[in-house]
């Protein structure tokens, strides 16, 4: 496993944020809350597994096992994709799996909040949402898109470009919750904020496209980033503040991917949520933005927009209602398409 895109403040606070967000409670409250994750075999199943279990305030892991009584099921991918692996092949690939364990959560831990972060989250978030508006338990602020690794990424693209600490770099987010999707919001950085022009240099290095080529290229095509170790502590860290929102902090806030009604064109988009045991209890909204900030979430709400209804065809494949996609169909034919052009 390659570990060289980790910072070095990492071994430095990875469990320091857990157990001072957990201080502030007694012993037993700290062995009150059971969480259950699925995809433990991969190795980022693995290392979050190792950090959940490490972590004082989660007192039950459950891996692959009976999902009654958590009070939070993690749902992973189950494989490791290399680059350039296409949108719609990750997703029909993870399809049934996930339809499964979904199906399943409705039946054995239906209050339970469900964490997604299989990739693309931006479509299985709102597939795990329309399954579940199947069964008698369903409730929007309950079922949570996780934007945990493209949090921890600009804030470590953020500290190293001002040479702060990254660990007390915080940079807003909104759009997906994708890499290819998410829009920090630079102008709202702290401790230092970030102006336009900076702004863009470290938006093309979190994209992974060429400063000359963004914004005309906005992301890369099949983006994929596997970042094992990085993800696993920003899931652990998600995982701790809904912990302590269930608890009743009222300091438990986090940027995740949610159902909401602030923008028209998208059902879904990252904001700042507050958590307790009833899920999100409060839904910060967008901030006010820059133009520059502006022109990349329209990009992103349009792209959502479009993942929405891919994820509602998905669930109409699993249930048998079409034999295939049409997001399937559209990639084969772009596909023979590039070929034909190759050939000529």
């Amino acid at each position: 496993m390659n570990f060289s895109h980790i910072p070095r403040w990492f071994s430095k606070h990875f469990s320091k944020s857990s157990k001072e967000n957990a201080s502030s409670f007694n012993e037993s409250t700290r062995s009150s809350i059971q969480v259950c994750l699925l995809g433990g075999h991969t190795p980022l199943g693995t290392i979050t597994s190792l950090l959940l279990k490490q972590n004082p305030i989660i007192s039950k892991l459950k891996i692959q096992g009976d999902m009654k009584g958590a009070d939070i099921v993690l749902l992973l991918s189950n494989r490791v994709w290399p680059e350039n692996t296409s949108l719609s092949t990750r997703i029909l690939a993870e399809s049934r799996r996930v339809y499964q364990l979904i199906y399943e959560c409705t039946i054995q831990a239906p209050r339970a909040m469900i964490v997604v972060a299989v990739p693309p989250v931006s479509v299985f978030t709102p597939f795990a949402a329309n399954l579940f508006k199947k069964s008698n338990f369903y409730h929007p602020s309950r079922i949570i898109g996780s934007a945990a690794m493209a949090q921890v990424k600009i804030n470590s693209l953020a500290g190293r470009y001002q040479d702060l600490d990254p660990y007390i770099c915080r940079v807003p987010l909104t759009g997906g919750p994708d890499i290819d999707l998410a829009v920090p919001i630079f102008s709202k950085a702290s401790p230092v904020e970030i102006d336009t022009r900076s702004a863009k240099i470290l938006m093309s290095r979190f994209r992974q496209i060429h400063l000359d080529d963004f914004p005309k290229q906005h992301c890369k095509e099949n983006f994929i980033e596997n970042h094992e170790l990085s993800e696993a502590y920003s899931l652990n860290n998600m995982i701790t503040t809904i912990a302590m929102g269930i608890f009743g902090d009222s300091e438990a806030l986090y940027y995740a991917f949610v159902r909401s009604n602030i923008i028209p064109n998208c059902q879904y988009l990252v904001t700042m949520l507050q958590f307790s045991k009833e899920g999100v209890v409060h839904n910060f909204g967008l901030p006010t933005v820059s133009n520059f900030e502006l022109d990349m979430l329209e990009r992103a709400v349009l792209e959502i927009k479009n993942r929405e209804q891919m994820a509602q065809e998905l669930l109409d494949f699993c249930d048998g209602k079409c034999k295939t996609p049409s997001f399937e169909i559209k990639e084969r034919k772009k596909e023979r398409t590039l070929k034909q052009s190759v050939i000529k």
